[in-house]
């Protein structure tokens, strides 16, 4: 009896350890790991230097990351900074520092100095950077979006839509407006494809400007936009301010005239108003920046400009376009990404 119970204690403990040993082959290899075999965990964070709910850019990121979590099965935190800049900088070394995460997402412009610094200091953290360029760091890869590109299509959209007899809350006056968030760089050209975009179409075409101050602030944004249709006599405005823009929108709807969305696809918001968005495609660009890293094929230390060709950039044409669009405006706005896409057409970038 103590031979045949010693045999099958030995028999369990043999085929425990095997079971063991096979599972141990196709489980992923610790974060961080350069072993061969299977490739090493994702553990991502995706840092906000904002709130999400804008139902633009900082949500587009989001649903990035949340498809890259289903498809390729990474895991992934998120956390909001908030609105206080001076909090940034702080918020974002915290989780850094926390060793909880291989791989971090961050974006805009805001962010650039504070994230080369990281980098620079947490060389065994890879950095996904959206929304501009930081070249020449070992462990950041960064994409721009041509909003240049995109802008132009937007302006090139507005300047038809402001003469448009079919458009019935269109007005007489040449004059279309642009409320930016801030008063930086990167939305300076999202305004300078505008203007080019328009100017394209029609040079009289006149262009009336108001930011903002920030992102948040959705109250200022639908005044400056009141401002604008009610005084300066726009009857269509591109609200280029994430959040606050929400407010340019609602402004425009509410006077009963026309708008262009950001970012995303904001047809939907105020159906027949919003009669267009010019996309940024951030979702897809932080998805595929995944794809690479899984594959072992993202190009750390470089930085890749994302336009009209590439899929970047682009304006929302869904049930809403086609059924609130002119054809005439359709048909030549296909006309003019057809252009940019080849060449034909080419946008400056203030950047």
């Amino acid at each position: 009896m103590k031979f045949k119970k010693f045999s099958m204690l030995t028999a369990v403990i043999l085929s425990v350890s095997l079971l063991v040993a096979g599972c141990g082959k196709s489980e992923p290899a610790p974060a961080g790991s350069s072993s061969e075999g299977p490739k090493s965990e994702i553990n991502a964070l995706y840092y906000v230097n904002s709130t999400l709910g804008d139902k633009s850019f900082f949500d587009s990121a989001q649903a990035g990351m949340d498809r890259a979590v289903k498809e390729l099965g990474i895991n992934a935190k998120t956390v909001e900074g908030g609105s206080n800049t001076a909090d940034w900088a702080s918020g974002l070394e915290a989780v850094v520092a926390s060793n909880k995460y291989n791989v971090v997402v961050v974006g805009t412009s805001q962010m650039i100095d504070i994230t080369k610094d990281l980098a620079e200091r947490y060389p065994d953290i890879k950095f996904i950077f959206f929304d501009d360029l930081i070249e020449g760091v070992p462990n950041v890869y960064s994409m721009l979006y041509s909003q240049s590109e995109g802008s132009f299509l937007a302006g090139a959209f507005a300047a038809m839509a402001t003469t448009n007899t079919e458009l019935k809350n269109s007005n007489p006056e040449k004059v279309v407006g642009f409320v930016g968030g801030m008063n930086i760089p990167i939305i300076n050209d999202f305004k300078a494809g505008f203007e080019q975009g328009v100017s394209y179409v029609d040079k009289d075409v006149k262009v009336v400007t108001s930011y903002v101050g920030d992102f948040v602030n959705s109250p200022k944004g639908k005044e400056l936009a009141l401002a604008q249709i009610n005084s300066q006599k726009a009857d269509i405005v591109f609200g280029v301010a994430s959040a606050a823009g929400l407010g340019t929108l609602e402004g425009a709807s509410e006077e009963g005239v026309y708008s262009i969305g950001v970012d995303s696809n904001q047809n939907a918001l105020y159906p027949g108003s919003v009669l267009t968005s010019m996309m940024k495609n951030v979702d897809q660009s932080i998805f595929r920046a995944f794809e690479l890293l899984v594959k072992d094929e993202l190009p750390l230390g470089k930085g890749e400009v994302l336009g009209i060709k590439e899929g970047g950039v682009g304006l929302a044409k869904d049930e809403l376009y086609e059924k609130h669009v002119p054809q005439s405006i359709k048909d030549k706005m296909k006309e003019i990404e057809d252009k940019l896409a080849n060449g034909e057409i080419t946008v400056q970038s203030s950047l």
